[in-house]
Order: structure tokens, then C-alpha cells, then sequence
């Protein structure tokens, strides 16, 4: 019964995205090749799907239409470029896959990467931030503030990383007494956004590993991180 149940559930999830794409393909050969519609209607899907603050933000619907654009438009399209390298980004680092490993650099000038950063208790979380981004201050607040997380660190349930993407070097140091006494904080010299190692449109981006660095949770909101902390 089990099983049975397992196979359904399986078939159901194989169809819905068979008519997914079915509908994909019939909407996407609609405006190919009529530049206004395709102009209007690629923008929307950007808004409405690739929008982290969309209310209707998702990374997976948004591939499958990336996939279904592509093998809509001509081999000579200019435009192809540009979609693949999106979608090559939003394939990367998704929940079951390994991290991209990354080198950063503690404030002492030691040279580490993500793949031999070790991990306490198996979870590992992951912030991609810059002290001058208001979005990030104000969730790095929240976090400072949590009283639950700093007991994690303290206690050796939790290991933090934020790495710092940008190029100033001086505004992260001068930011460097504000973060909490047992995180692990680092720069990556912009590796990471020059590499386009990681998405990184909207900030901060918080993910949380297993000490394999296998990615449990993907470009998550601080809450969602917390709430599957607690679940544990």
C-alpha cells in the first residue's frame, strides 16, 4: 500500500509537469519571433517567476520555462546567450546538490574554502551579505538579535559562515566589530560574483548546508532558515 501510494503520487507529479511544459510550449511558440510580444511577455515571467520578492517567486517553474524558451528560439537568436547563462545560474546549488565550493579569507588573512570549512553538528549556514546593503543590515540585525541562534553557536548545535561579495575591502573591515562573537566571517574577494558562483540578485542570500555541504535550503528567508533549525 505504501508503495502504491508512492507510484501515485510519482505519476501525479510526472504529469503535472508534463502539462506544465505542454502549456509552456504552446505559450512560448506563441510570441517567438513577434518581438513586442516576446519582449512584454519574457519581462513578465522575469517579474513574476525570477522576482525573489514576487509573490509568486519560483525558481523551479522559472527553469522549465528557461528550458522551453530555448527550445523555442532559433540557433541565431542574440538572445540565447543570455538565457542560458540564466538558466545555467539557476540550476546551480539547488536543495540535494553539493554547494559550489568558493575560496574566502578570514580577517587574519588565512585562506579557506567552503568544502573543508568544517561544521558543527551537521548544519552549516551560509550568508552572502555586504554590510552597506540595507536589506542585509536589517536581517543581520535580526539574526544578532536572536537570542536562539546565538545559543546554537555557543553550544556547538550550529555553524555560521557569512561571506562578504563585494570589493571594499575597508567597509567590511569596519564592520567587522558588529558581527557575533563564534561566526566564521570571511570575503571572497568577489570570486563569487565575477564567477557567478552563486545567485546573488537579491541580498543577502542565505542558504543552509549539511557538513557535506549539501544544500538543504536555497536562497531562503532568515524565518525558514530558523523554523527548519528548530524542527531538528
Amino acid at each position: 500500500m505504501f508503495f502504491r501510494r508512492i507510484t501515485r503520487s510519482m505519476e501525479i507529479i510526472l504529469n503535472e509537469r508534463a502539462v506544465t511544459r505542454e502549456s509552456l510550449e504552446n505559450w512560448c511558440a506563441g510570441f517567438v519571433g513577434k518581438e513586442h510580444a516576446r519582449r512584454v511577455l519574457t519581462q513578465t515571467a522575469d517579474s513574476y517567476l525570477f522576482n525573489p520578492n514576487s509573490p509568486f517567486y519560483n525558481e523551479a517553474l522559472y527553469g522549465l520555462y528557461l528550458e522551453t524558451l530555448l527550445g523555442k528560439l532559433p540557433k541565431t537568436d542574440a538572445r540565447r546567450s543570455t538565457y542560458s547563462f540564466r538558466l545555467e545560474l539557476v540550476r546551480r546549488n539547488n536543495v540535494g546538490s553539493r554547494a559550489t565550493d568558493f575560496t574566502y579569507y578570514l580577517p587574519d588573512g588565512t585562506k579557506h574554502t567552503l568544502a573543508t570549512t568544517p561544521v558543527k553538528n551537521d548544519r552549516l549556514l551560509l550568508m552572502f551579505y555586504d554590510p552597506e546593503c540595507e536589506s542585509c543590515h536589517e536581517v543581520l540585525l535580526q539574526m544578532v538579535a536572536d537570542t536562539a541562534l546565538a545559543e546554537a553557536v555557543r553550544a556547538g548545535k550550529l555553524s555560521v559562515l557569512t561571506v562578504y561579495t563585494e570589493g571594499n575591502d575597508a567597509a567590511w573591515r569596519k564592520a567587522l566589530p558588529d558581527m557575533p562573537e563564534g561566526w566564521m566571517v570571511g570575503t571572497d574577494r568577489e570570486v563569487v560574483k565575477t564567477g557567478a558562483l552563486y545567485d546573488l540578485k537579491a541580498m543577502p542570500s542565505l542558504y543552509l548546508l549539511d557538513g557535506k555541504k549539501t544544500v538543504l535550503l536555497k536562497d531562503a528567508a532568515y524565518e525558514k532558515i530558523r523554523a527548519a533549525l528548530q524542527e531538528r
